[in-house]
Order: C-alpha cells, then sequence, then structure tokens
C-alpha cells in the first residue's frame, strides 16, 4: 500500500502481478524514498499502553520520533483487570494521550466506530459513535444527589452551558455516592427498548447500554428476563431544602390523595376518617382563611373548600393560586402528580407526606395467613401512574423498598397501580420511618410487635446466585481450598451444586468474607449500598431521540431509580472521521470524494475538509482549489484541474 500510494501504481496490477513496463520505475524511484524513510512498524499483537511507552521511548532515543501511530485502539490493553471494557479503552486513551505529553509527539490512534450509524439515515459518523456505551430516551430521570431535584436527560443535554451536575453513582466498592456528571448530549436517533424490573421499575435504552450484573457491566441485548440489575438501596440528598410547611405538606398530601380540585367544580374532600376530615379543616383555615363546610353522606363525609373572598375574572381560589406556584395543575385523578420541588425536601418533610397520604388511598392492615404469624399488609393505591412513581421514589430517599404494579380494573375502567411495602424488614423501616395518620395510626405499634417477632425471609434483597461462581470461586481458588472446606469454614454441610442455584443473603456473605479473608470485595458486597431487582420483562419499542452522559470518576449513574453505565468522554485533543458516501449509497454522486470530519479540538474549530480518495491507490488527494465535486473518470491519473502533479497526499 505504501508503494503503490507513492508510486501511484494501481495495487490491484501489482497484488496480481500484471504491472505495466512503465510502472516499474515509478516503483523503484518510490521504493527508494520509503527506504530512506523513518517508518518503523511493529506489528506485535496485543501490546499493552505500558510496551508502547518503552518501545517508543527506545526509539526516540536511538531513532528520533516524530509521531506515533496506533493502529487500532481496540487491540490494545491496559495490562489489568478492569470492570468493564469502556472503563478499559478510557484508560487506555488517557495512557496515550500521557504518553504523546512525554515523548512531545503528536499520537494518532484510529478506533472502531459502533454499529449505531447505520441505523441512522444520514451515516456520517458523531462522537456519540466511538463510545463503547448506549444511550437512554429524553424522558429519563436524574436525581440530583445535592438537592434531590429530578431532572431529565434532555434537559441536562439542552443547557447553554454544560456545568457539573451531581448525580448519585456506584465506586468500586458498591457503595452510592455524590459524583460529577460533566456533560451531557444527543446521540441521534436509535431503536430503543423499554426494559422493567420485578419491583416495577421502567427504563427505555438503547440495545448497547450497559447496566450493572454482578458479573460486571453488561449491555442491554446482552440480559434477559431474570437477570438482577443494580439499583439503589437510599438516595438521600446532602442538601435538601425545606419549601413547604408541615401544613402545606399535610394539605397537599389529602388534595393530592382523596381531593377533588378541578375547574368549573366546588372544591371538596372526601374521606371515611373523620380525623382526617378535621386534619383538613385545621390546615385549609390556617393557610387560607378557609372555612370547611362539612356535609355527611352515608359512611362519608365531604368537606367543601369555598374561596374566603368573592371570585371574579382573574382573581382565582387561594388553592388555584398555590397549586400553580407549586407547578402542578388541578386534574383528575389519574393525571395527578407530586410537585417537583417536594423532591428536594428534607427526610422528616417527605416522611410527613407520606404519612398524610398514606391516610388517603393508602392500605395499612393486618395480613392474616393460615400457619403464619400475623404481619402487615401495607400498600397505596393510585390510578396516576406517574403519582405511584414518585411515591416509590420518596420512599426510596428513605432507605424503603417497594414494589410497584399495575392491577388490571374491570372492563371500561382504568388500571390502578397499587404500591406495596414487603417483607418484614421494610414494613419495620415503613412502619417506623414514615407509619399513616388518622384513626388507623393506632395499629402502627402493634403491627412493629408483630413484625419485630418474625424471622425475615432474606428471599428477594439477596446477593444474585450468579455471585458463586463469578466472585467466591475465584476467591476462594486463590486461597488454595476445595468447596468441601470452604463448607466447613462456613459451618454447614456441603452439598455440591445446590448450593450455586440460591442467591445469598446478606448475612451469609459477611460469613463467606470471613471464610474467605483474602478477598475485599466479598465483604463489600455483603455491606454495599446496591438492591439486586430482577429483569421482568424487555420490550422492543421504535426509534427515538436518546441521550447520553459523561460522569467523572465512577463512570455510571442512576437514572429512573436504575444503575446505568456512562459514555466515555473522549481524552484526544482532536477527533476526525473519514466518511464516503459510496460506501453506503452505490449510486452516490459523490464518487471518489472522501469528508474529513472535525468533530472535536480543543484549541481550534471544527468542520468539514472535503479530499479525493483514489481507490487503487489507497491514497487521499487535496481537490482542486474549486473543484469539490471532481467525479475521477475511470483509470484517470491523480492530476486534478488547476492542480500540479505534485499534490500532497493526505
Amino acid at each position: 500500500r505504501l508503494l503503490c500510494s507513492r508510486a501511484e501504481v494501481d495495487s490491484y496490477k501489482l497484488r496480481g502481478g500484471f504491472l505495466a513496463e512503465s510502472d516499474w520505475p515509478k516503483l523503484t524511484r518510490a521504493a527508494g524514498v520509503l527506504s530512506e524513510s523513518p517508518i518503523f512498524i511493529d506489528d506485535s499483537p496485543v501490546l499493552t499502553v505500558l510496551e508502547m511507552r518503552a518501545k517508543a521511548r527506545r526509539l526516540k532515543k536511538e531513532k528520533g520520533l516524530g509521531l506515533l501511530v496506533v493502529d487500532y485502539l481496540q487491540l490494545v490493553r491496559s495490562g489489568h483487570r478492569m470492570e468493564s471494557r469502556e472503563r478499559e479503552i478510557a484508560e487506555i486513551s488517557r495512557g496515550l494521550k500521557a504518553l504523546a505529553k512525554e515523548l512531545h509527539v503528536p499520537v494518532v490512534a484510529l478506533s472502531q466506530l459502533n454499529r449505531g450509524l447505520e441505523n441512522r439515515q444520514d451515516k456520517r459518523p458523531m462522537l456519540s459513535d466511538l463510545r463503547e456505551s448506549g444511550c437512554l430516551t429524553g424522558d429519563t430521570l436524574i436525581t440530583n444527589a445535592k438537592t434531590g431535584e429530578q431532572v431529565s436527560i434532555q434537559q441536562l443535554a439542552e443547557r447553554d452551558r454544560q456545568t457539573p451536575f451531581p448525580v448519585f453513582a456506584v465506586d468500586e466498592n458498591y457503595r452510592v455516592r455524590p459524583y460529577h456528571l460533566v456533560k451531557a448530549f444527543s446521540s441521534g436517533k436509535k431503536k430503543v427498548f423499554l426494559l422493567k424490573t420485578r419491583s416495577g421499575r421502567k427504563i427505555r435504552a438503547s440495545a448497547n447500554h450497559p447496566f450493572l450484573r454482578i458479573d460486571g457491566w453488561k449491555p442491554l441485548d446482552q440480559l434477559q428476563p431474570r437477570d438482577a440489575i443494580a439499583l439503589p438501596r437510599e438516595m438521600a440528598p446532602l442538601q435538601p431544602e425545606k419549601f413547604l410547611s408541615d401544613n402545606e405538606l399535610i394539605l397537599l398530601a389529602h388534595l393530592l390523595g382523596d381531593g377533588c380540585i378541578l375547574p368549573n367544580r366546588p372544591y371538596h374532600y372526601t374521606s371515611g376518617d373523620w380525623e382526617n376530615v378535621e386534619t383538613v379543616q385545621k390546615a385549609a383555615k390556617k393557610l387560607f382563611g378557609i372555612e370547611g363546610r362539612v356535609v355527611m353522606q352515608k359512611n362519608w363525609w365531604h368537606l367543601y373548600l369555598p374561596s374566603p373572598y368573592h371570585l371574579t375574572h382573574n382573581v382565582r381560589h387561594p388553592i388555584t393560586n398555590w397549586y400553580r406556584k407549586l407547578g402542578i395543575d388541578p386534574v383528575h385523578s389519574w393525571k395527578k402528580r407530586i410537585p417537583r420541588n417536594l423532591m428536594q425536601a428534607p427526610q422528616e418533610d417527605i416522611a410527613l407526606f407520606l404519612r398524610h397520604l398514606w391516610a388517603t388511598d393508602g392500605n395499612f392492615s393486618w395480613k392474616l395467613l393460615r400457619g403464619r404469624k400475623k404481619a402487615g399488609y401495607i400498600y397505596y393505591a393510585s390510578s396516576s401512574e406517574i403519582l405511584a412513581c414518585q411515591v416509590q421514589h420518596l420512599l426510596l430517599m428513605l432507605g424503603i423498598h417497594a414494589t410497584l404494579r399495575e392491577v388490571p380494573s374491570a372492563k371500561g375502567y382504568r388500571c390502578m397501580y397499587h404500591l406495596y411495602v414487603e417483607g418484614a424488614e421494610e414494613q419495620l423501616k415503613f412502619c417506623e420511618r414514615v407509619g399513616i395518620a388518622g384513626c388507623r395510626r393506632v395499629l402502627v405499634p402493634e403491627v412493629i410487635a408483630a413484625l419485630q417477632e418474625i424471622k425475615q425471609n432474606k428471599n428477594v434483597d439477596v446477593i444474585p446466585a450468579r455471585a458463586w461462581k463469578t466472585v467466591i470461586e475465584p476467591a476462594k481458588e486463590r486461597m488454595g481450598i476445595g468447596w468441601r472446606e470452604f463448607s466447613q469454614r462456613l459451618g454447614m454441610s456441603y452439598c455440591g451444586s445446590t448450593l450455586f442455584k440460591h442467591g445469598i443473603s446478606r448475612a451469609r456473605m459477611v460469613r463467606v468474607a470471613r471464610a474467605l479473608p483474602n478477598d475485599e470485595t466479598l465483604l463489600h458486597l455483603a455491606h454495599s449500598d446496591i438492591f439486586w431487582d430482577k429483569i421482568h420483562s424487555i420490550t422492543e419499542l421504535g426509534m427515538e431521540e436518546v441521550y447520553d452522559a459523561t460522569v467523572e470518576g465512577a463512570h455510571n449513574f442512576a437514572a429512573n431509580d436504575i444503575i446505568v453505565h456512562n459514555s466515555l468522554e473522549q481524552d484526544s485533543d482532536v477527533v476526525m472521521f473519514i466518511y464516503r458516501d459510496e460506501m453506503y449509497n452505490s449510486e452516490s454522486p459523490e464518487q471518489g470524494k472522501a469528508e474529513i470530519l472535525v468533530s472535536k479540538q480543543r484549541n481550534g474549530p471544527t468542520g468539514k475538509v472535503n479530499l479525493a480518495f483514489l481507490a487503487k491507490y489507497t491514497r487521499f488527494d487535496n481537490l482542486a482549489k474549486g473543484a469539490d465535486e471532481y467525479l475521477p473518470p475511470p483509470g484517470a491519473d491523480a492530476v486534478y484541474e488547476g492542480e500540479s502533479d505534485e499534490a500532497a497526499p493526505f
């Protein structure tokens, strides 16, 4: 290729041995030039950055070095084990940049693109095609680790300035900590899939977007139902703010639950619990001076909330003005949602709000099963999916895990969404941190006492069974012991492969860590901030605009309360792509033309440069000035109108 490119001889003729007599002098001259050129090729397989550094330093010392070309980046290895290939590629690119600075020479690395561009109408490559992670739909919510505010990834991408945004992410010890999202960006349109977990959480992502499994980051197209992926156990903001008074929290909770706040209708509240009616009546009086009027109907009370002043044009009900201030609208029950400001409230405010919300459409009663001890039956019901999801998120901010289930209703009626708090451990946390208002609050201490007597069944909040093979077995082998000795150290009988079929409770993982003290990962897993939730379903959707982000340090973040991988920012100073339309369109009018797309340049402009590509010479040449649309005829030499034979090759 070097000979043919320099001599301008058809490479097909050279490979086939059909050279013309006029080609030999050209090849001879080119060979003479190349033999004297300081070009060194090292074709050692699977080099590491450390090995390249050693060879490059020796070459610079002995021969001098002006440019280093790596062909290609994906074949390089970092030299030590990484949790994902994405992290490894990022470390390699950082190593090459450090090498360039050390040797004071430019380093050019060729890279393979992902296949996402093949699904786009415009095949021109973009920066996102260099990244090995996938993308999320624009409505994906990301929680601000400092304030608790929830912002969509599309909003983050469309900011005028990409300032650091604090997010929750998982570190190498499985701890959920704050990190900085430094950039969010659009990745074009891709086919997306809906992933739904057993706890009812949903996220829409592209096929190659990685999720955290116990054996590392796995793209969506490699996941299956029943695989366990990582969710944060708790996401409490670092600096919450009190936006609402206690009376506002109480009134808002009751009106969102059992209130009828609709345009052109009398505002009223309905409840079968007289304590709730009195609570709402007092809060409305104190906040807005409303004199509530109670009307009894069978076993229900209707509390009407008339305006304390006359309503005319542009004079609205005080509750209407309050709703507008909170950023919510007077809507029907299936469209209700919680104000965004409440997500930024302190934990005690969230608990107060949930306590009174549960007193409306929440259930707090006994669950009686034959042959089993009494337990709590705790769930919240709503016809608004977004409201139910928000309540689930608020519970997570208090460290309470809840499961959201869609409950089909009778024909002609809307679906209901039930949010269950299940298991003795989670129910105890709910009773102690939230509870319920109204007359049912007397049940709380009784349920707590009953739950404390129950031997907890650890069959949901467990470390996936895959950990036996991917984490525990390697640690055991490093200690040089067999499974029988390992079982003896655990104080249990050897049970063969049966052991590998079941998940591992946190308490058992602590015992495993003590039996294998050479591996700290086991102890980190036992005390992790991760809840391993199983995938319920993965459904293919259509094409949609998608987005990704870059998080410094952790390279992951919590999105829709699920841990997802992020895209890795390119460490290079300049990123260029070669695009030839004829590769995708055989009838392209730009045959023989190549576009060099400068997509990133730290200290200069970005843009496009047009070149001519001479396939038979495997060579790029400058286009003649004003001849961007020139199409070389078949068999033409590399001479362009208005340009000499000495056109410099790219």
